[in-house]
């Protein structure tokens, strides 16, 4: 009887293992089904659709090559049975990022359970720092799309696995090493990032191994076979010199079976100048920078976690300071390289950023075993603080930022079917100039989907480094018609330069490039709706405006055309009235009235922003011409239809911000740090020496997610001249607003110092002017007041006066 007893409650215990264990696998398996979600079906522009074709055709792509990732998504590519080729290799980086969680988890349960800390402890443990690393933004976000650089972070967080594995084996087993060695090598044909750490787990290897008092024959022969399993790994690179003689003709590299040719692809020697970009007096700008960052992966309890959890390892003994060593160097070694760099700051800084939700979870260990020292068995009580950790961190990580999906993405399918609409059976025989984001899908497109154009009606060409915009444009316009795949600003200056140059038309989702004195430069386009208001010395011939259905803040397309039959002095600029807000155009990237040629037709995008807080309904929309040198409008309102509005269902507060720009970006507040001393913006004046440095910090917050990749500038300026220019990608190149998609999330707050020298400055009265414009058409934001109406594209901080 007792023997039976004994078997049920046996059975009991097992049955009750058995359910936890499925309750904490289904409660991991939440991680990829949600990263599997937020996958686009479409491709995603720029790199990530240039990885899905060179696996498609078994290309090589740019440096340094990513021999790995092109073989695995040829794998994924041919053995995944449904979806598109594009969506089957975005689920290579959710199946990436879901090893590189599991390989956390499995440390953490390695760590808690040489602690002999209870089962359902530990795994709660893992499962929360898992839950914490995953919805992370920066992790999440390189999750949901086809790119190498969460490949890079899995290779981190396996090469960490297994040296753990290592670590806690008894006897020490070398087959970890081994396979440790064989990941760093096949790393190293994927990207050169993954070796970074190798000097951090050189030591820790070496450190252990001390103190099992190894002999030098066997160090030797650990040497020796790790050397040839890292080989093993790096042979991969053979890919390159043995498919290379196969793509001579193509528009990949095939050089690759030559010394120099392999050596500049896989050390990406192009690439160089964007390493190592900062010197010392800008650590502390760039320290301030990392915490802007982490701190919008992980709320403050979790950082104080890794902070306590390192603490802990650095104080416990000899054999927990070897993983403080480990984590420790592994962090120091990429966040080094990575901080100082700008390109790819955010991909690179997934690495640290894991290790710092690695470290969380060791300070959740330590709080398990300071309990079990000063009280007693942690019980339940521990697993209601698990519980409120959860809740202060990955939790409220997921409900203020997340849940992260580019479902929806469709720019670069949009693209390509946009220019197929456009040209087919149009014999036009144009050329169609692209840049790298937008030639990417139409090389999809031909390689993967099989579909091209016809050269009787378009041919698209990649516009290279090699040559400017403008050298293309002579090459190509004086054969037949020529398109952009964007506004570029370089063209369009040439109005001004090379005067009358050339004109910029915007045509579908092109601009065509039209010579000044070119008959078609004088025809109103047939896709706009014909106007013939004539306004004193200027008409108004013609608009379109697509989008009739739009939301309280969006940013609404509008194109107008205009003419002036004579030549005229005056300056004149479209102000638009919606309902009971204006919006008044500046010259700013767009033609000056004087530089009309009489006759010409000048079509130009006028863009606009709606205010946040406009009421739903029904809104006349009136265009109205403003003269700038007479400070009036004439006498003269166009009609341009009807705007549905539909209410913004949570419009951000914008009570607290200095300035809105464009209802995408707001200026939080701006610090100057002068002598000791620090002043908020905006302020009257502050006194300064030729020889002194300021120190400006910038706070920015994303109030809608961005439409495109902004630069910010900050000047110094008496107006005449701007004696410093700093115009950076946000927070020096680490944190561009727009990459392929949308990088700033609403309500996000970034911290973006700079470091203004005035050595050389003449003395004399100057402002600090801040604000943004677009990256490649350098048109700036326009300032939003509380009523929606444009009010400047500057915010001016305040006054500086340079004394000799």
């Amino acid at each position: 009887m007792k023997h039976q007893t004994a078997n049920n409650e046996s059975r009991k215990e097992h049955s009750k293992h058995m359910f936890f264990r499925g309750l904490y696998a289904l409660g991991f398996v939440l991680i990829p089904v949600i990263f599997l979600l937020g996958l686009p079906y479409s491709i995603v522009i720029g790199d990530p659709t240039e990885y899905t074709f060179v696996a498609h055709v078994l290309g090589i792509a740019h440096p340094p090559g990513y021999a790995f990732i092109t073989l695995v998504g040829k794998l994924f590519q041919e053995t995944i049975p449904f979806g598109s080729i594009a969506w089957r290799m975005h689920v290579l980086s959710a199946t990436s990022a879901t090893i590189a969680i599991l390989c956390i988890y499995g440390s953490i349960l390695l760590h808690s359970r040489s602690f002999n800390i209870p089962y359902h402890s530990r795994h709660l443990i893992a499962l929360i720092t898992s839950f914490t690393i995953a919805w992370a933004t920066d992790f999440w976000q390189h999750a949901i799309h086809a790119n190498p650089h969460i490949i890079t972070a899995t290779f981190l967080s396996f090469n960490l696995y297994l040296l753990t594995k290592w670590y806690y084996s008894t006897p020490l087993k070398s087959k970890w090493l081994y396979l440790l060695s064989f990941s760093v090598g096949l790393g190293i044909t994927h990207h050169p990032l993954t070796a970074i750490a190798f000097p951090a787990y050189i030591l820790f290897i070496l450190l252990k191994l001390r103190t099992q008092h190894t002999n030098w024959r066997t160090l030797g022969a650990i040497l020796v076979k790790c050397s040839a399993w890292g080989l093993v790994g790096l042979s991969l690179f053979l890919y390159f010199p043995l498919r290379s003689s196969d793509l001579i003709g193509t528009q990949f590299l095939s050089n690759m079976n030559t010394i120099d040719g392999f050596l500049d692809l896989t050390l990406a020697r192009g690439l160089k100048g964007n390493l190592f970009y900062y010197g010392w007096a800008d650590q502390l700008n760039r320290l301030l920078v990392f915490w802007t960052l982490l701190r919008l992966q992980y709320r403050l309890p979790i950082i104080i976690l890794a902070v306590l959890g390192t603490g802990w390892l650095v104080r416990k003994g000899y054999e927990q300071r070897l993983l403080a060593l480990l984590y420790g160097g592994a962090f120091l070694l990429n966040y080094l390289f990575t901080i100082n760099t700008v390109q790819d700051v955010m991909a690179y800084l997934i690495g640290p950023f894991l290790l710092v939700g690695l470290l969380s979870g060791m300070g959740l260990i330590s709080i398990w075993l300071w309990i079990r020292t000063h009280f007693l068995t942690p019980g339940w009580s521990y697993n209601i603080l698990l519980g409120l950790i959860f809740i202060l961190g990955p939790l409220l990580q997921v409900i203020q930022y997340g849940p992260l999906s580019l479902r929806d993405y469709r720019e670069g399918e949009d693209y390509y079917n946009a220019i197929f609409e456009w040209f087919d059976d149009s014999s036009e025989g144009a050329v169609i100039l692209n840049d790298w984001e937008h030639m990417t899908p139409l090389w999809y497109a031909d390689l993967v989907e099989h579909r091209s154009l016809n050269e009787s009606d378009a041919r698209p060409v990649f516009v290279s480094a090699a040559k400017t915009w403008l050298d293309y444009i002579f090459e190509y316009l004086p054969k037949g018609s020529v398109y952009l795949s964007r506004f570029e600003s370089s063209i369009f200056y040439t109005a001004y330069d090379l005067s009358p140059g050339f004109r910029l038309r915007p045509r579908g989702a092109l601009y065509q490039v039209l010579e000044a004195k070119s008959p078609e430069n004088f025809i109103v386009p047939s896709e706009l709706t014909l106007l013939e208001d004539v306004v004193s010395e200027i008409e108004v011939v013609g608009y379109t405006l697509p989008k009739r259905q739009v939301t309280a803040g969006d940013y609404v397309p509008l194109t107008i055309a205009l003419r002036v039959p004579r030549k005229t002095e005056n300056y004149y600029v479209p102000a638009l009235e919606i309902g009971d807000f204006r919006y008044q155009y500046t010259t700013d990237s767009h033609l000056l009235t004087p530089f009309y040629l009489p006759g010409e037709v000048v079509v130009e995008r006028f863009d606009f922003s709606l205010p946040l807080n406009m009421a739903e309904g029904k809104y006349p929309v009136t265009l109205k011409i403003h003269q700038i040198n007479g400070d009036k409008d004439l006498n003269a309102n166009i009609d341009l239809g009807i705007l549905d509005v539909s209410s913004h269902v949570s419009p951000p507060s914008t009570d607290h911000i200095l300035a809105n720009f464009r209802n995408e970006i707001g200026l939080v507040e701006s610090i100057l740090i002068h002598n000791r001393e620090s002043v908020h913006a905006p302020w009257t004046t502050i006194n300064a020496r030729s020889s002194d440095t300021l120190h400006l910090i910038v706070k920015w917050e994303a109030l809608a997610k961005p439409s495109e990749s902004y630069t910010v500038f900050v000047h110094l300026t008496n107006m005449a001249e701007h004696p410093v220019i700093l115009d950076y990608t946000p927070l020096g190149g680490a944190s561009p607003t727009y990459l392929w998609f949308s990088k700033w999330l609403p309500g996000q707050e970034f911290l973006d110092p700079y470091r203004i020298t005035l050595e050389g400055v003449p003395p004399g009265e100057y402002i600090i002017e801040v604000g943004l414009y677009e990256q490649f058409t350098l048109r700036r934001l326009y300032q939003i007041d509380d009523q929606g109406n444009a009010i400047g594209d500057r915010y001016i901080l305040g006054k500086v006066v340079i004394e000799e």
